[in-house]
This record gives C-alpha cells, structure tokens and sequence, in this order.
C-alpha cells in the first residue's frame, strides 16, 4: 500500500476542514511527506484555483514523492456542491470537479468524490435526486474516462452529507453508472460510524476500492492512541488482504499537539501493520 499524508495549501487552514492536513506549498508539501516516511501525498487543491500541474510535479519529482490521489473536500466548504438544488451552483461546481479531473489525469492520478456532492437535492422527491445525480455522475464519469482519470465515489458518514452513506448505497451507483471511470473508495470513519460493522462494510465495495482513508474516528492517525482508544487496525489490515486491496491508503495529522512525532509513528505502525 502507497501511504500518504492529506495535504493542501495553507489557506485550507481557515476553512475549518474536518480533518487536520499537512499545509504548505508543493515543494513543501512533497518534502516533508517523504522526510515523515510517506510515499507522498493526497492532495486538496482549491477548487476555485486549481494550480498548473507542472507545479506539482516538478515538486514531487525533486523529493521522490508521489500524488496518487487528489481529494475534492474543499468543494463544498468553498460553497459547491455537485447535487446543488440550485442548477447554476450545481454547473458552477460540476466545471470546477472537472478541472480537478485535468489535474488528476496529468498524474494520472484519481479523484474522490465524497462531500463535495452535497446533501440530497429533495428529501421529499427522491425521484428528482435520482435523476439529477445519474445526469451529473454520468457527465462526470464521461469526462473521466477522455481525461484519463478515475473517479472514486465515498460514502460519507449523516454527520457529512445526508446522501449516499454507505459502501453498499456507492457501490450501486457504481453498478448503475458502469464506468471504468468511476469506482468506490473506503474511509475507516465512515466504515466505524455508518455500516453495520466494519467487515461489512469492506466487503460491499466487493474488492473495487483501491484507497482508504485511514484514521481513527476520534480524527486522530492509525497506532498513535493507547489501544483500547482506537480501531482495530490489525482487523481491518486483515479485511482488507482477504479483499485483496491494492492501491493507496491516507492518513491525517493529529488534531492537537506537534504533528511530525504522530505522522511519523502512524506511518512506521502501517508499514509493520501491512507488511504482515
């Protein structure tokens, strides 16, 4: 598994993301990745202002780091959202997802698509929801597919969004768009907060997920609390080889306290963990 560490731009700071990242600027943002015994990074560009990719990989390059993954999470904290009940917020935010799927493609790279969906258009029409999420998962799956990218529909926890929430509800919409552009991912959160039980909801994404989103539901990364404190991770380890997943896997910084003693701990912890 390729760990990375979620990563952005400085000014994701005030925007109160739900997760603490790793900020700074490419060259930064590789650097220091690799220095904390990561393979690099997934990134948060902003969707408003998407950098030249040129950038990014000049960066990357220079530090031996790699960007497998780009997270489209600032859309929606940026005032977007792809399944807007307004038509112009829900094009505005469509053009801007698909400036992250150029991004993405240079790297060759996927795209998750978690919050930045929204909430549900019309709890009291379902039939409206339905039809306007196939019309944008499809423009976007199409898109995709020309770029050269991946999609990686995310089910997010209630607390996120109130649409699509768990493995078994994106994985149908998998199922019903039939991209190869457009699969699952897995984010452990979600997995302890919305499935019946973790093993469950590994198993629906049926081996399609290639990244995880890897941390404790207290926000904190893998191995750094006590144990009676955090996820089982060697269960979940287990879960996942039996899956067969192979891919990528990211982890967060710590909500409090110096960040590089934890990122640090949390990747040597995953590397023994997956190396078994």
């Amino acid at each position: 598994m390729r760990l990375c560490l979620f990563s952005s731009t400085p000014d994701v700071t005030d925007l109160g993301f739900v997760v603490k990242v790793l900020t700074g600027n490419p060259e930064e943002l590789a650097q220091r990745s690799v220095e904390w015994g990561y393979d690099g990074i997934e990134f948060m560009p902003n969707p408003d202002d998407v950098m030249n990719p040129l950038e990014m990989e000049t960066a990357l390059k220079r530090a031996g780091a790699v960007m497998p993954v780009v997270n489209s999470g600032r859309m929606y904290l940026q005032g977007m959202a792809l399944l807007h009940a307004d038509g112009e917020i829900r094009r505005r935010s469509v053009e801007a997802y698909k400036r992250m799927v150029d991004f993405a493609a240079h790297f060759g790279a996927r795209v998750g698509l978690g919050v930045a969906r929204g909430q549900a258009i019309s709890v009291s029409n379902p039939e409206e929801t339905e039809r306007i999420t196939h019309d944008v998962f499809h423009e976007l799956a199409e898109y995709a597919e020309k770029a050269g990218a991946v999609i990686m529909l995310e089910p997010a926890d209630p607390g996120a969004t109130n649409y699509i929430n768990t493995v078994g509800e994106a994985m149908a919409w998998v199922d019903r768009i039939g991209s190869p552009a457009f699969t699952v991912m897995l984010d452990t959160y979600e997995l302890a907060v919305s499935e019946p039980s973790i093993e469950e909801g590994i198993r629906a994404a049926r081996g399609c997920a290639t990244h995880i989103h890897l941390y404790d539901p207290s926000r904190w990364p893998p191995g750094v609390l006590p144990e009676g404190d955090r996820l089982d991770w060697k269960h979940i380890a287990r879960l996942l080889r039996e899956e067969k997943f192979c891919g990528s896997g990211s982890v967060v910084l710590p909500p409090e306290g110096d960040p590089h003693p934890a990122a640090r701990q949390a990747a040597c912890y995953l590397r023994r963990l997956f190396a078994n």
